[in-house]
């Protein structure tokens, strides 16, 4: 009897050894996996040269231990971009939120960013309007700016939000503060209309000039809408082409179709149906609604002047 409780004591002491050990493991299973890695700082600065060298695939496997580390937010978001654009490897759109999501609950604002911009659009994952917005809300309080445009425009559009022309003019404004190129064209496209704000052609053409320096394909777009309908500058055909073209190198539908219509019909630039041909045929493939159409009457020598149409109005980001 005796040996036996001897016997079960020990077992009990066994088990209860165990369970402290992996109790203890599961407490500190960070600081166990962060002492396996090494010199964490020194492979993290291998994995960021080697995504600058555009080694994307050393990069990724270096993320890939790095973000394991709770607190490796920036590691976690990093990932994230390369599972959402694809470098490195496969493009997984549900590895990209998981790792995002990672990386936004650690505070980090760009992952933050990112996914309510996934959750706007519904890229890779179903729309939610209400948590794009608090994803971007928490982003958007970090001073992020491009959260902060992402952000004005659910309130633009009154996705998930009541609609609110003047916080969306607000926060445009925050943003343009931060030189966030989209934000000063979307002032632009505000001014222009009077969206949360009174009518201004001259701080419309303010913004969209200042975007425009930046290289943003919708604000050239955007100066060519003006100059070829004269607003606010003398109606100029030839400078409306040269704006179109800067954005249609860009791959703006909207530039590509009416640049295309131009050399079509030969209005300020010399007629070309080759050009306009092969513009249609860029817009056509990202699903502009006129392009298709045009591409078809061109490739079935149907197309006549009085068919034309130019599809002109300013446009926000």
């Amino acid at each position: 009897m005796e040996k036996q409780n001897i016997k079960n004591y020990a077992i009990g002491i066994g088990i209860s050894a165990i369970l402290i050990i992996g109790i203890t493991a599961l407490i500190y299973r960070n600081e166990i996996y962060m002492w396996s890695l090494g010199d964490i700082n020194s492979l993290y600065q291998q994995a960021e040269q080697h995504y600058k060298e555009k080694k994307y695939e050393e990069a990724r496997k270096e993320y890939e231990r790095l973000a394991k580390i709770d607190s490796a937010k920036q590691c976690q978001y990093r990932l994230g971009d390369m599972y959402f654009q694809g470098k490195g490897g496969e493009q997984d759109y549900l590895k990209a939120r998981k790792y995002f999501e990672q990386s936004a609950e650690s505070g980090n604002a760009d992952a933050q960013n990112n996914l309510g911009y996934m959750y706007t659009f519904g890229i890779g994952l179903k729309t939610d309007f209400y948590l794009a917005r608090k994803w971007l809300a928490m982003a958007s309080a970090q001073g992020h700016s491009q959260a902060q445009v992402g952000l004005a425009s659910l309130y633009r559009r009154g996705w998930g939000v009541d609609k609110s022309l003047t916080e969306a003019f607000k926060l445009y404004k925050r943003a343009a503060a931060h030189n966030n190129s989209d934000a000063m064209n979307n002032l632009g496209y505000m001014y222009r209309n009077g969206f949360g704000t009174p009518t201004s052609i001259k701080d419309a053409i303010h913004w969209f000039q200042k975007s425009a320096a930046m290289n943003n394909s919708y604000a050239q777009y955007n100066m060519a809408v003006l100059h070829i309908e004269g607003h606010g500058f003398k109606k100029d055909l030839s400078k409306g082409a040269e704006w179109l073209a800067l954005s249609a190198a860009q791959g703006l539908p909207a530039a590509e179709f009416n640049l295309g219509m131009m050399y079509l019909l030969g209005r300020g630039v010399e007629r070309d149906s080759l050009q306009a041909e092969r513009l249609f045929r860029q817009a056509s493939a990202q699903g502009h609604k006129y392009a298709t159409s045009y591409l078809l009457k061109l490739e079935e020598k149907r197309f006549t002047p009085a068919d034309s149409i130019m599809d002109l109005k300013v446009m926000a980001n």
